[in-house]
């Protein structure tokens, strides 16, 4: 069979696939395909080079190459997107012409980026087949073909190697490309540099020259290549006679086409055909191909995604705002923070965690504990937890677990959890607060975006940390705007919590909408704007003690994880894991106040600033 064709449904002029492949059979088709490895890596034949290509390689099967792929000994997971040129060809005349080259070893293309990052928007839109998403992948391939018209529309000759044409001159770009053209369109005729050169009106010696300088391969050998490989097709799909073959391509003798062939695939033509016959595309010998589940490619798309955009990040515009407060003491209280915060434990935190159990509740200072038991549980080992909390003088409340409400935690485990507690805290109208210790699970999945602020391996999260700065977060409410909250404490004479927020919508959204890791790391790394408060507040003279805290997505579990690529399981004892960063930023010192105190306080990116004021 050899050539393949494409069936694009429901009038759709793209077909896109996801598999894992084991063989992919030589075949050739008219339309453009691209080729992205999205993990692992494969072999891919075009034409007479193989590649080997891995995770993040994109390479682009112009119309009329024959190509196939084949498994290493490593796992893959590819992705196949084919765009029809009759559909495409309104938009782009030169379409079918394309001589697209993406694939460069030892990639520095930074073009490469752009087009890796559209085409995983492509195929995340396709895969979610969210409203209009057939018109969105329309449009958003109408910007690849854009680029690769602009960036990528030529290849050259390292050797006997094919690669990608590196200069960005567009005028030797125009050129080279019409040279080519015309080569592939003429090249079953009589093809002469005079012929070429009088159709750019340059000498036959300045055409000569700037072929070899910019393609890498003399005039005579790129027609000898075109006839070559433009030769395949029939050798391979049809029985005609190698001297047939020979002359239909333009070769002027049998002989010589299988010099020339030789060179280039490094056996005859006739070899060729009794090697590649067996292995061609055909319905006794179909493509091995394995479609994962739709969410599991999904998730590697966003991975990819959302490395690609923390790359980006660097290159994004910070913004900055100021802000100033001037608070006034003796306001009237806008609201009490007075709210009572339970801990939600459960027998198995018990079983896992042992005597460390213990110190978390310390740590925390929650004095009130929510013993969640199962209907299915021991009543005796229930009772025994509650007399041993009791003891430790904690006020203790059974509840079977099913009857327990809890703040909704999402955020997935970053900043964004801890921000939407903090939100939680001082404007809703609840005036208990419950939250679980510890995700349940396995110890070893780290990140389960689960309401507990510890993951079930004992690492403290962002809320963690927030629970308990809420804790002592007590007081009169007397100023307050969307990323700031004052508090005065009722009983000390010049006592004050400051605590400063910095998000936007997209990173409050986050606590919504339920999202993935995946976007949750894309909307916090794309936000660095700064935001810098200054509050003053009158003050009798005197020493005071100011104590700072400041909580970043940067000092989280969520973040350390974000390094390693969000692995399910993460290869590193838990020890040595419960060493990481992830508590917030101190520092204390004594100033000397004279009437007015003034804090300025700078949080960039996604984050939080606890201060209190205490009197000396």
């Amino acid at each position: 069979m050899l050539f393949e064709k494409i069936t694009y449904p429901d009038d759709f002029p793209l077909c896109i696939r996801i598999f894992s492949v084991s063989e992919y059979p030589y075949h050739y088709h008219q339309d453009v395909e691209f080729l992205y490895i999205l993990q692992g890596e494969v072999q891919a034949k075009d034409v007479s080079s193989t590649y080997l290509l891995k995770e993040g390689d994109i390479f682009t099967f112009n119309g009329r190459e024959v190509h196939g792929l084949t498994a290493t000994s490593s796992d893959n997971l590819v992705a196949v997107i084919q765009i029809s040129n009759r559909f495409f060809t309104q938009y782009f005349p030169s379409l079918p012409k394309g001589c697209f080259m993406t694939y460069v070893e030892r990639d520095t293309n930074p073009k490469l980026d752009s087009l890796r990052k559209m085409l995983l928007q492509i195929m995340l839109e396709y895969e979610k087949k969210s409203y209009n998403y057939k018109n969105n992948c329309v449009y958003q391939m109408i910007e690849v073909i854009r680029l690769l018209n602009q960036y990528f529309n030529l290849f050259a000759f390292d050797g006997d190697d094919i690669i990608n044409f590196k200069n960005d001159n567009p005028v030797v770009i125009e050129r080279i490309s019409r040279i080519i053209n015309y080569i592939y369109a003429n090249h079953s005729n009589k093809i002469t540099l005079e012929d070429i050169a009088r159709e750019e009106h340059l000498s036959t010696y300045y055409l000569s020259h700037i072929i070899h300088e910019y393609m890498g391969i003399s005039f005579q050998d790129f027609v000898c290549f075109a006839r070559v490989e433009m030769s395949e097709i029939p050798l391979l799909q049809t029985t005609k006679k190698i001297s047939a073959v020979a002359k239909e391509t333009g070769f002027s003798s049998t002989a010589y086409y299988e010099k020339v062939f030789n060179k280039w695939f490094n056996h005859s033509p006739a070899e060729h055909r009794n090697i590649f016959l067996p292995h061609i595309l055909s319905e006794d010998n179909p493509a091995a191909l394995q479609v994962p589940p739709d969410n599991l490619a999904v998730t590697i798309i966003r991975k990819l995604l959302s490395t690609l955009n923390a790359q980006e990040e660097s290159s994004s515009t910070m913004r900055q705002f100021n802000m100033n407060v001037r608070v006034q003491p003796d306001a009237d209280a806008i609201a009490t923070a007075n709210k009572t915060l339970k801990l939600i434990i459960t027998p198995g935190d018990f079983t896992h965690m042992g005597e460390e159990l213990i110190g978390f509740l310390q740590d925390l200072s929650y004095p009130q504990i929510l013993l969640s038991i199962s209907r299915n549980g021991s009543d005796s080992e229930s009772k025994l937890i509650e007399n041993k909390l009791r003891y430790l003088g904690y006020d203790v409340t059974l509840s079977y677990d099913t009857e327990i409400p809890c703040i909704p935690s999402s955020g997935y485990d970053s900043i964004a959890a801890a921000i939407q507690l903090v939100q939680s805290y001082f404007s809703s109208e609840m005036e208990t607060f419950i939250y679980r210790l510890r995700d349940l699970g396995d110890k070893d999945a780290i990140l389960k975006g689960g309401m507990g602020c510890l993951t079930s391996g004992f690492i403290p999260k962002p809320s963690y940390y927030a629970c308990r700065l809420l804790q002592n977060a007590k007081g009169k409410l007397i100023s307050c705007g969307k990323f700031h909250y004052v508090l005065k404490d009722e009983y000390k004479e010049d006592s004050y919590i400051i605590v400063i927020l910095n998000y936007n919508d997209a990173i409050q959204h986050l606590c919504i909408s339920g999202t993935g890791i995946y976007e949750t790391n894309d909307t916090i790394n794309s936000f660095i704007d700064e935001m810098t408060i200054d509050i003053s507040i009158p003050v009798s003279d005197g020493k005071y003690i100011i104590t700072k805290h400041a909580l970043s997505n940067q000092d989280s579990i969520f973040f350390h994880m974000s390094q390693l690529g969000f692995p399910d399981k993460v290869p590193v004892p838990d020890k040595w894991l419960q060493m990481l960063n992830t508590g917030p930023q101190s520092q204390v010192g004594i100033e000397e106040i004279k009437k007015e105190l003034n804090i300025s306080a700078t949080v960039s990116g996604a984050g939080i600033k606890f201060i209190t004021v205490n009197k000396f």
